[in-house]
């Protein structure tokens, strides 16, 4: 910050293992440097704070976000979480792991047609039960553990090392689909993080009770100014609009591009494909020119890389696996004959400079036509692929790009591309690659209704995530003024007044009234903690409704709201009881007699968005509109309550149809 130090302004910078005093100071500077997820994992620990000096997160102003549609679009929907006071599981999540992991696909277990969801047959069913000797699965008293056994389904058929996540230092990294990169303290949620790790033999760390929630869409609304810089920002315009009010204004570049995006080459099969590319790599790599090629997973970067060191092309691995080694990869990218395999690149800020990281084969470079990008499959948002495609071509160097994509690919079958292209244009086992306006046109028009169904779930999140997120700022508002002292409790002069005048007689009135604040701050958390258990619980069974003809969004908002109000009178009753259980003590004014206690820790976590990404493609698929509008009404934290209980609730007249 040298120039906001010339112009006299202070400056701050939050790290992740800063302490709360560092934070404090950090916040109090004029100009504070923070990532997205640190400022709101600061908000949600302030809003737990017993002590007005302990709060290190200042007051909402104005927020500059970096990397805009990343933050405010790809990863608003990811749920910030603050959890306490750890649960431990009745069943050995090792033996359930054990059981499911033996159990035969197809056989024992099929797939949803998205291949999203997974679901136990008939048969499955039977072997478990006989393994586990607990009797029938679906009996309440089994509700915990039919939980169990289908998150580990889950984890066993839908999650893959190296693709999903890596195990690394004995613990289970995540990998985030935008980026490619591991992404720290996040986590499956509803006990599907303490399956994978039982699946994959780690030690299990169990979930606790969530205090605290807020995703960083709604956390990054608080600001009444806000604004971001991205060079991706036109195609989500309207979703920057809709969701923050906020207008795109494109900013001339400072040289012309000219890079060259050239056309997709379009294969039946992804052995094809692959083959393809193998040939187009060793054909570029020959004249020297250096090459970055991009991929989804780490799984692909590492079969690619493979594939061509047995053509004896020696290449660099960008990927979560390697992230460490970034900067420099990234950075010597662009040298002469350079050959990088990456998964996206998105969010990677570092330059590629032609000719290296010191430029010094820069003329020869760009005499043989810049930085050739690769990419090997279309993702799901325009951006992404802008992103990789962006690589090449920067500060008006030269620079091509081309997709090799496979009508195989995740997406394309996700997204029926074989209902789309007529049977004539895409002979099934063709090595050749398929060359028709036709098939262009159609893989377009798949990513732009990929992208708007992201659109809408997102913009329909964000309509009834409100309703949850409003009551959280209504009680925190009132936690807010009983921790600063604007307003006092009131509430054992009111409902223990005999009690009142005796602890005041008996302990002085400052003393009392500061027990009360505090009883009063312990049960509004313990209260809205037991709100957010009961909107999960709502949200399990809201599907009912719509098979009674009843509307699942009234209901929901009906029965949410009736709650909330409720959560008055159990903070009201649990401190008037305190205060009881203090009398009753006889060992003076003490609050852990009355059960008032701080958390013994608390911890943060990012919750994974694929639930939610699984949620869309059913929901979409399937082209449910009734059972859409009751299955969106749930935000995060809650919202993947809906695929846990997908799995939860089949019974065993539809396993296997």
């Amino acid at each position: 910050g040298p120039v906001y130090h010339a112009l006299g302004l202070r400056v701050g910078t939050i790290q992740e293992d800063a302490d709360p005093e560092t934070r404090k100071h950090a916040y109090a500077a004029d100009v504070t440097y923070a990532t997205a997820k640190e400022a709101g994992f600061d908000f949600l620990r302030s809003n737990l704070c017993r002590d007005e000096r302990d709060i290190a997160h200042r007051p909402f102003h104005y927020a500059i976000v970096d990397e805009a549609d990343s933050i405010l679009i790809d990863e608003a929907r990811v749920p910030l979480v603050i959890a306490g006071e750890r649960v431990s599981s009745s069943t050995s999540p090792y033996k359930i792991a054990s059981i499911v992991g033996g159990l035969v696909e197809n056989r024992d277990w099929v797939t949803s047609e998205f291949g999203r969801n997974v679901e136990l047959t008939d048969a499955g069913l039977d072997r478990v039960e006989t393994a586990l000797e607990r009797g029938d699965l679906h009996d309440n008293r089994n509700y915990v553990l039919l939980t169990e056994v289908n998150q580990s389904l889950h984890a066993h058929a839908l999650l893959h090392c190296d693709v999903d996540y890596l195990v690394r230092d004995n613990r289970i990294e995540l990998v985030d689909e935008f980026t490619g990169r591991v992404v720290d303290d996040r986590r499956w949620p509803d006990g599907l993080q303490a399956a994978l790790e039982a699946k994959e033999g780690l030690p299990v760390r169990q979930g606790g009770r969530i205090l605290g929630s807020i995703t960083l869409q709604h956390f990054l609304a608080h600001y009444p100014r806000l604004a971001g810089m991205t060079a991706t920002a036109q195609p989500a315009a309207d979703e920057l609009h809709d969701f923050y009010g906020l207008s795109v204004v494109p900013i001339p570049p400072n040289r012309a591009c000219i890079r060259e995006d050239l056309p997709d080459h379009v294969f039946t099969h992804e052995r094809a494909r692959n083959a393809a590319l193998a040939e187009e790599i060793a054909s570029v790599h020959s004249t020297g020119r250096p090459l970055l090629v991009g991929t989804r997973s780490v799984a692909e970067s590492e079969t690619i890389a493979s594939r061509l060191r047995d053509r004896k092309i020696e290449c660099r691995i960008l990927n979560a696996k390697h992230d460490e080694e970034e900067a420099a990869i990234v950075a010597d990218a662009g040298a002469l004959g350079a050959v990088t395999i990456s998964t996206n690149m998105a969010g990677r800020g570092t330059d590629i400079r032609l000719g290296g990281s010191d430029e010094s084969d820069r003329d020869a470079v760009v005499r043989l036509g810049g930085l050739c990008v690769l990419g090997t499959n279309r993702h799901e948002s325009r951006r992404i692929d802008d992103q990789l495609r962006g690589r090449a071509g920067r500060q008006g160097d030269p620079g091509t790009s081309r997709f090799f994509v496979s009508l195989d690919d995740d997406l394309m079958v996700r997204y029926g591309i074989d209902d789309l292209i007529p049977p004539i244009l895409r002979p099934p086992n063709q090595d050749r690659r398929i060359v028709h306006p036709v098939v262009r046109r159609e893989l377009d028009r798949v990513q732009r209704i990929a992208e708007g169904q992201n659109f809408e779930i997102r913009r329909t999140l964000f309509r009834y995530s409100t309703l949850v997120e409003d009551q959280r700022k209504k009680l925190h508002a009132w936690r807010s003024q009983v921790l600063t002292g604007i307003a006092d409790p009131d509430i054992w002069a009111t409902r223990q007044e005999d009690l009142f005048r005796w602890a005041i007689d008996r302990f002085g009135s400052g003393a009392t009234e500061e027990a009360e604040r505090e009883a009063t701050l312990h049960f509004i958390d313990e209260c809205w903690a037991e709100q957010l258990e009961f909107v999960a619980q709502v949200r399990e069974g809201i599907h009912l409704v719509g098979i009674g003809g009843l509307d699942p969004l009234h209901e929901f908002h009906k029965q949410i709201v009736e709650s909330f109000w409720t959560v008055y009178d159990c903070v009201e009753k649990r401190t008037a009881d305190a205060l009881v259980a203090i009398n009753a003590s006889g060992s003076g004014l003490s609050l852990e007699a009355a059960g008032v206690r701080a958390p013994a820790s608390t911890w943060t976590y990012l919750v994974s968005d694929q639930v939610l990404t699984e949620l869309q493609q059913m929901l979409f698929g399937r082209g449910n509109v009734a059972f859409t509008a009751g299955a969106v009404v749930m935000a995060w934290p809650l919202l993947a309550v809906w695929a846990i209980w997908r799995r939860l609730t089949v019974g065993r007249g539809s396993a296997g149809n």
